[in-house]
């Protein structure tokens, strides 16, 4: 399949694969609005010369705070949610509060997914993280400063609590070593991970260092990739809510490499 392709020869040549490409990118048969998605729902060739599945791609239905419940109701059944449609409706309520802070879900689909899941009532995360701490050493070595960044993490999987220690070249790789080595007894899979893209967008800059920071990352397994997002006043903590939503959700793919 053509998209297949494209995916392979992206990975081989480490390089993202383009979304915007023709045909073969996530974005080719992408679908956003309440009407649009409508008429889509009801006959796909309204707006699609060809289908998706001709070339190995699949349909994308984007999420915004333009999005009503045709949107949700459509991802819901792409992801194979059941929902209610109370359910439903207080997740468009959400989304709305969210974007209204500075959320996109456009670029974070993995993201819209955990959060409609939380929705429902079946539910169970894979892991809780239950602590977290990051340290910063300046050591001098020859009249040469070197910096030592340390994170330490402590998570619940099942009944087990686990405590672990690494360190990084910065912070968000200290903290993504730490998360990893807590799980990876538990989710071997996670050693095929791979934190492909970061992305850091300043929000309402007028105030400085007081807005909001929205942090994009994307993983890999090899096969698949994926994109969380995180957002807050500091950066750290919006990374490490990407960084964590990213491996709950890879963690959760079903074909992921064991």
């Amino acid at each position: 399949m053509l998209a297949e392709s494209h995916n392979f020869v992206s990975e081989t040549f480490n390089l993202a694969p383009n979304d915007y490409a023709p045909y073969v990118g996530r974005s080719a048969f992408a679908h956003k609005g309440g009407v649009h998605i409508s008429a889509v729902e009801r006959n796909p060739q309204t707006y699609e010369h060809i289908p998706p599945s001709l070339v190995g791609n699949s349909r994308q239905i984007v999420v915004s705070n333009v999005s009503g419940t045709s949107t949700v109701r459509a991802r819901a059944r792409h992801y194979g949610i059941n929902l209610t449609e109370e359910q439903i409706l207080a997740i468009v309520q959400e989304l709305k509060e969210l974007e209204g802070k500075g959320y996109q879900f456009e670029a974070a689909e993995a993201s819209f997914e955990l959060l409609m899941l939380t929705k429902h009532n079946s539910y169970q995360p894979k892991f809780h993280l239950k602590d977290h701490r990051v340290s910063y050493d300046a050591l001098p070595t020859e009249n040469i400063w070197h910096t030592r960044i340390q994170s330490t993490v402590k998570v619940s999987v099942g009944n087990q609590e686990v405590l672990e220690v690494a360190e990084g070249i910065g912070p968000v790789s200290a903290f993504d070593k730490a998360l990893r080595r807590a799980l990876v007894q538990t989710f071997p899979e996670i050693k095929n991970f791979q934190l492909t893209d970061y992305k850091v967008r300043l929000l309402n800059s007028e105030v400085g260092t007081a807005a909001n920071i929205r942090v994009l990352v994307e993983f890999s397994d090899g096969g698949q990739w994926w994109s969380t997002i995180g957002v807050s006043k500091n950066l750290l903590e919006a990374s490490y809510e990407a960084v964590t939503a990213g491996i709950e959700y890879g963690l959760r793919l079903p074909d992921s490499v064991k």
